[in-house]
């Protein structure tokens, strides 16, 4: 089995919940997951974080994944929806010693945008940009 491309974009407040997760259970990895901030409009305060790039597949089945398409008007449309399983994720941080709670998991998947699309196709449905840094 082969790594998989996601585009996974969290809420602000569940940031640290998912970089816990992925520190916890890939250290090395898991350092550069869900530190670049977003916003609606590229200013602090960042409402969201994005982590683009292939994961294993052991992690693929554990997590959400939702497929948007456009209509024919070129509006957005959620055109099917994976709920991942967090209930696996959450025996996978209790094996690792990872500290968060099931309900964590769950909200972090609810508030989650885990998709395949490339992350200016993602922002741009999303209406996010980064947050650029102030001047010195």
């Amino acid at each position: 089995m082969t790594d998989v491309y996601r585009n996974m974009i969290v809420t602000a407040a569940d940031a640290p919940v998912a970089q816990t997760i992925a520190v916890g259970i890939s250290p090395v990895a898991g350092a550069n997951m869900w530190i670049t901030p977003l916003s609606a409009t590229g200013s602090d305060p960042a409402t969201h974080y994005i982590s683009t790039g292939y994961i294993g597949p052991e992690w693929e089945v554990l997590m959400p994944l939702q497929s948007w398409t456009r209509d024919e008007n070129g509006d957005w449309v959620l055109t099917d929806v994976y709920m991942g399983q967090p209930q696996a994720l959450y025996d996978a941080c209790v094996q690792y010693g990872v500290q968060v709670t099931q309900q964590q998991i769950a909200d972090l998947f609810n508030h989650s945008d885990v998709t395949t699309q490339e992350p200016a196709e993602a922002l741009q449905r999303m209406g996010l940009q980064l947050v650029q840094a102030g001047e010195p």
